[in-house]
């Protein structure tokens, strides 16, 4: 802002012009010049100035005081406001000041008096939970720094899988110890969901907000065969018959293999390893291709429909690899309940 000298019309002057008003219009005409006549005070770069005018707005009686507001610089009440009687014009200069908004650095002159007011001046909307620093009251002074912080926020997921749970039914049209899968299953999703407290798009907080199952998990069925198939010719007619996938093994034929078996008797031709939830412990089989045996030992790998033949060497049991048989069991052991 440039302040001029300020121009003060005198009150001689205004009785001149009063009289020159009488002569040419009469005493009416005088007191109408007269109500046109308003005294205001203008306050500017901190100084007080009382002027009288006859003009209409404020623009005019800046005019005639000679104040050019620059860019930047406030004028109250606005330039375009009628005047009224009595009327107080401020005009602050601008200041420099430092303004942090939304990722950028901006320098700016203003003029107004409060940060509020030159947020108001700026268009800059404060939403929700948005922050402004110092505080939207504080006075604006030069090379102050003012900082917006949007505060904004999201909801985050986390997704857990929740185990599906496993049935096993029988049926009594699969050939016992055939085990079938019905349906396979699905786990089910669990989410944890997390408010997450962004200011200026960087997370500064975090609260739970809550956990729901968005996917419930569907069981894996497993049929369980308990069809008995009988042989209804030959030497074991009558005997229960199962099909069997066949592998061999002999005493210290690899790791944590010895020459005891889980019943204690000694490993060897004769003696298998079978899944005693299929073929009872200590009962007596014949295999085709292997001949008589007793199932005398168990096997981490020997479930359902698979049986192991025992050999006394190694070389043995390579050479009859894996194959499939048939196991007629000659006689059940019954099994023990308590």
């Amino acid at each position: 802002m440039e302040p001029e000298r300020p121009v003060v019309i005198r009150s001689g002057i205004l009785s001149a012009l009063i009289l020159a008003v009488g002569l040419s219009g009469g005493i009416g005409g005088a007191l109408g010049y007269s109500a046109l006549r308003k005294d205001v005070t203008i306050v500017a770069e901190g100084k007080t100035l009382q002027h009288t005018t006859f003009g209409r707005t404020v623009a005019d009686v800046l005019s005639e005081a000679r104040i050019r507001p620059r860019r930047g610089d406030t004028v109250f009440p606005r330039p375009d406001t009628p005047l009224a009687e009595g009327q107080i014009i401020v005009v602050r200069g601008a200041v420099p000041v430092t303004m942090d908004l939304d990722g950028r650095t901006l320098q700016v002159r203003t003029g107004s008096p409060t940060v509020v007011d030159l947020l108001h001046e700026r268009g800059i909307v404060l939403a929700g939970r948005d922050k402004v620093f110092p505080g939207r009251a504080a006075r604006i002074v030069q090379g102050m720094r003012i900082r917006v912080v949007r505060i904004h926020e999201r909801t985050a997921v986390e997704r857990f899988p929740i185990p599906y749970p496993v049935r096993t039914t029988s049926d009594p049209r699969i050939p016992r110890g055939i085990v079938r899968v019905a349906s396979p299953g699905r786990a089910g999703v669990k989410e944890r969901l997390w408010t997450v407290t962004y200011a200026d798009g960087r997370p500064v907080a975090r609260t739970p907000a809550g956990v729901r199952v968005a996917r419930e998990p569907q069981p894996r069925i497993i049929s369980v065969g308990t069809q008995h198939l009988v042989a209804s010719r030959g030497a074991f007619a009558g005997k229960e018959m199962l099909h069997m996938v066949a592998t061999a093994y002999s005493p210290y034929c690899c790791p944590g293999v010895d020459h005891i078996t889980a019943t204690g008797v000694h490993a060897g031709y004769g003696v298998v390893a079978v899944d005693p939830a299929v073929i009872p412990l200590g009962s007596r089989l014949y295999i085709e291709g292997y001949g008589y045996a007793l199932a005398g030992d168990t096997g981490s790998r020997i479930k359902g429909l698979r049986i192991d033949l025992g050999f006394d060497t190694r070389r043995q049991a390579i050479q009859f690899g894996r194959r499939p048989v048939r196991v007629y069991i000659v006689q059940k052991k019954e099994r023990r309940t308590s």
